[in-house]
């Protein structure tokens, strides 16, 4: 191919280069780009990124640096994957010294990194014995606008168990090292896991403190364990660990959840009997579970409550109630209190406004409700696709089908793209009114978007 008269494309160059490394053919690709170099054929970005592939799985680190510098020199801008790249090469090669220096020395520069960048460098520093390197990455990541992931945690939690060159140079990590790995265990569901952790950290001898079990109790709550999120609140109570204000917001939140809306209320008694002062996130969980429990009365004295003691209201205090007050049809209270808030120099979020549009519409008010959302981009709102899943299925069930077609249409224009429930909403209603032809058409659309599988 080099021999031929006008040489291929760098384009076709690459092609055959990618196939070589897939095929793990490391050493035939890097003495093919060679050969491109001496006969003065530039390679492009997709190119040098294929080189330093090889040459990392090579272990020829200097070689991959070359072709890194390449690429800046000519003006590309690296891309995530080849940043990861560099990075994985250099913690295989056990070189994690310059893999952080690297990593410090690209963000410096203004390269970002993404998720499955900070995966593989905790993986790789995992892999290689360097656990509190690994931890300290985990840390600061979140500064960068990247959320830890499972594969993070499980690769710390898997070297922690591990790593006897921790032990032997009596490296323990404290208990806000654990925390963070709970936390965000937790957070993501793995209940399991964080206890794996738990384990770890009585078999080191680190004391689990508030923070460690109040993370454990929100992750209960989040799978709707709360009897074994209660059990952890009480284990609390003996032991003396001390019972914050945030161990209390947990429980509550946990039992309005499963609609245990009393048990809830009897620990907001509690905290008042331990002198802990609840705060707008206590008194919004209470609201919003005696709204959904259609408790309105109780929700609103606890609003005047809320008041009287100085605690800020928001939007999300007022959301809950609106939309407790039209689950019961207490439509014009609802209206009032709508008002009120405004008056009070709280702003609606669109949260807001779909909770009114649909309330008007289930109340079969729905000229109010269209005139409502119409005014929206007016007021500087953008409806995002709920809204108009509501106002689309209040004018199927006029059966205004025209006008629900039109803003079909209208919403994606509008920078909003439909979803299976938008379609849905509209076929069922024509295929109700036998407009079969139509709702089949619709159909054959929700397929063609991917919204359906057939």
């Amino acid at each position: 191919m080099l021999s031929m008269r006008p040489p291929p494309s760098i384009i076709q160059f690459t092609k055959i280069l990618g196939s070589l490394a897939k095929t793990n053919h490391f050493p035939t690709a890097i003495s093919l780009f060679q050969q491109l170099q001496a006969r003065g054929i530039a390679p492009n970005l997709f190119t040098l990124s294929i080189v330093i592939n090889c040459c990392c799985g090579m272990s020829r680190m200097t070689l991959a640096f070359s072709a890194f510098a390449k690429i800046l020199r000519m003006g590309f801008q690296p891309d995530a994957v080849t940043l990861t790249t560099i990075l994985k090469g250099l913690c295989l090669c056990g070189n994690v010294q310059k893999a952080l220096h690297f990593h410090a020395t690209v963000l410096a520069y203004g390269f970002h990194f993404d998720q499955v960048t900070y995966g593989t460098l905790i993986n790789g520093l995992c892999k290689t014995g360097h656990t509190s390197a690994a931890i300290q990455v985990l840390r600061n990541i979140p500064r960068y606008g990247i959320a830890p992931n499972v594969f993070m945690y499980s690769a710390i939690i898997d070297s922690l168990c591990k790593d006897t060159l921790m032990v032997l140079r009596n490296i323990t990590p404290n208990v806000y090292t654990y925390n963070i790995l709970i936390d965000g265990l937790c957070k993501e569901g793995k209940i399991k896991d964080a206890k794996s952790v738990l384990a770890v950290m009585a078999k080191h001898g680190v004391k689990p403190d508030v923070v460690t079990y109040t993370s454990l109790m929100d992750g209960y709550c989040l799978v709707n364990q709360v009897n074994k999120a209660k059990y952890l609140f009480n284990t609390m109570a003996q032991i003396r660990e001390s019972l914050d204000v945030q161990s209390y917001n947990i429980m509550i939140n946990g039992f309005c959840k499963i609609k245990m809306v009393d048990e809830a209320l009897n620990l907001f008694e509690e905290m008042r009997r331990k002198y802990l002062v609840p705060n707008t996130v206590t008194y919004n969980t209470l609201i919003d579970g005696l709204s959904k429990s259609k408790r309105i009365s109780c929700a609103l004295e606890l609003l005047v409550k809320m008041n009287e003691r100085g605690q800020p209201t928001n939007v999300v205090t007022y959301n809950s109630l609106l939309d407790g007050m039209f689950n019961i049809k207490r439509v014009d209270k609802a209206l009032m209190l709508f008002k009120e808030m405004k008056e009070s120099g709280i702003d609606p979020d669109i949260y807001t406004y779909n909770i009114l549009i649909d309330g008007l519409c289930k109340s079969g008010r729905l000229i109010d409700a269209i005139e409502i959302f119409q005014d929206l981009s007016v007021k500087g709102y953008h409806p995002n696709v709920r809204t108009y899943n509501i106002i689309i299925n209040g004018l199927c069930k006029e059966g205004l089908f025209e006008e629900a077609l039109a803003l079909l249409s209208k919403m994606e224009g509008n920078g909003c793209l439909p979803d299976a429930v938008t379609f849905e909403t509209v076929i069922r209603a024509l295929f109700e009114k036998d407009e079969n032809d139509m709702a089949e058409k619709l159909l054959r659309e929700m397929v063609a978007r991917g919204l359906l599988n057939c």
